[in-house]
């Protein structure tokens, strides 16, 4: 196939990104249909060691953070991040390289092949049907899979699409799972408390394999602390194992040290861990530490595995070198420097609370027009109730072809309820405009769409690198 038809094939299968079930019913869905697509392909997801990423916030970064890590050590690495913000291939990167188009074409095929069968009819035609009813998002991880081991990685970093018992990633038996920030996000799907949907998370979470937990708010913490001792996981928190203190701090540029807890300390050995020390990334926020230290986290139980990997050089320095370099695009990326624009894919409460610090933190006392846009299954009046304290005004857009996008409408009657000076501008590039036009400080968010499409246009208007589009 050629990549446009691929494309075309895949987002055919039942894209619930954009379209996702009105009535979702957990109990109708196992994994069943994603380890017999598997089976078909040569279960490729066994050819390689693996981590598993789960949570409702930070799973993307810390993604990427991991990757870069290992990248340092000296392993060919594969990256399994969704959603993209303006390409498909986005999602499945080995060192850092995106999947090329043709091999996306390639291994569509081969999908293809495996689901479908051609059925002769009685005037001799033949059609295609469909054998195992997969989604989207379950050939996208197949493929992701199938590249890696085209690829012969040493190492994948997997994130999980939504929830963690039933993603179609949970086939896998990582190394170690990852559980990063948990708040209310997908409810209709997940749970309407924080207990339920840490269980979904928490899904993740293999015999004996080790767990690494962000810290958490207490009922979802014991849900994942249950989880690991119901399987024998040795369980690491963030908060009760390791802690960060913050150092200096400026735009793309965060210091911290990091301490394990309860170790036995002295004058003349301040650091127990070698692991321990002092810490540098490019991503801002103080969250966006709290993911660097469950990185290191993740590093410190994973040492026996990665020197089975054959990894000799397992210290700070290496670890600090790929925290440093780490990069993740559409997370507090600043795009202009005066006056700031900022794109951000924030898109749930907890996540435009934690932007907001991070603009005051970077700008204190500076207010701001929010170019505007989310999901119609979001709490788009939590969201814009939050940022109203930070708002000289609001645009509100939707990004384009996308019918899960809340229409402008619908956003301007929320505004208008809550007495909120705001404009309505459906098109994200005239939205853009209106933005950009004085001398305000522009922050873009709501949606990952919306933040993908915006950072498209933007290099359109500015003449910039275009990034990777389909």
């Amino acid at each position: 196939m050629l990549y446009s038809e691929a494309l075309e094939f895949l987002y055919g299968l039942g894209n619930y990104e954009k379209t996702p079930p009105i009535n979702y019913d957990a109990s109708t869905h196992d994994l069943g249909r994603m380890s017999q697509l598997l089976a078909a392909l040569g279960n490729p997801h066994e050819r390689f060691k693996i981590i598993h990423v789960a949570g409702s916030k930070g799973k993307g970064s810390t993604c990427a953070m991991l990757a870069s890590v290992l990248r340092h050590m000296g392993l060919k690495v594969g990256l399994y991040t969704s959603p993209h913000l303006s390409s498909f291939r986005e999602r499945t990167r080995v060192n850092g390289n995106l999947i090329p188009p043709e091999v996306v074409g390639l291994l569509a095929d081969q999908i293809k092949n495996a689901i479908t069968k051609k059925v002769t009819q009685e005037d001799g035609t033949e059609t295609e049907e469909r054998i195992l009813p997969v989604t989207t998002f379950d050939a996208g991880t197949a493929l992701a899979f199938m590249h890696f081991a085209r690829e012969n990685v040493d190492w994948a970093v997997i994130e999980t699409g939504l929830g963690g018992t039933l993603d179609s990633t949970n086939v896998i038996t990582p190394q170690a799972s990852v559980i990063t920030s948990i708040s209310f996000d997908h409810m209709h799907m997940l749970g309407h408390t924080l207990a339920e949907i840490a269980a979904h998370k928490a899904g993740i979470i293999k015999p004996a394999v080790p767990v690494v937990s962000q810290n958490q708010v207490l009922e979802a913490a014991q849900v994942i602390e249950r989880v690991a001792h119901e399987r024998t996981a040795p369980i690491t928190f963030l908060g009760r194992h390791w802690r960060w203190t913050p150092g200096a701090n400026a735009l793309n540029k965060q210091t911290f040290e990091v301490k394990q807890v309860s170790l036995i300390r002295s004058k003349n050995k301040p650091f127990v861990n070698d692991l321990e020390g002092w810490y540098e990334i490019q991503l801002n926020g103080k969250h966006q530490i709290d993911n660097a230290l469950t990185v290191i986290a993740t590093i410190d139980v994973l040492r026996e595995s990665l020197r089975a990997s054959g990894v000799q050089d397992i210290t700070a320095r290496v670890v600090r070198d790929g925290l440093r370099n780490a990069h993740w695009p559409g997370r507090f990326e600043l795009l202009r420097n005066d006056p700031p624009v900022i794109l951000d894919g924030a898109h749930n409460v907890d996540s435009i609370n934690k932007l907001l610090m991070t603009l005051v933190e970077l700008y204190p006392g500076k207010r701001w027009t929010f170019v505007f846009g989310c999901y119609k299954d979001k709490d788009a009046e939590g969201m814009l109730k939050q940022l109203s304290a930070r708002a000289n005004k609001f645009i509100l857009t939707q990004a384009d072809d996308n019918v899960r996008a809340m229409p402008v409408e619908q956003l301007l009657d929320i505004a208008q309820r809550r007495n909120l000076k705001a404009t309505g501008l459906p098109k994200v590039t005239d939205a853009l405009d209106a933005a950009t036009a004085g001398n305000d400080g522009v922050c873009i968010t709501g949606s990952i769409a919306l933040v993908g499409e915006a950072r498209v246009k933007w290099a359109m208007k500015t003449g910039g690198a275009l990034p990777e589009t389909d």
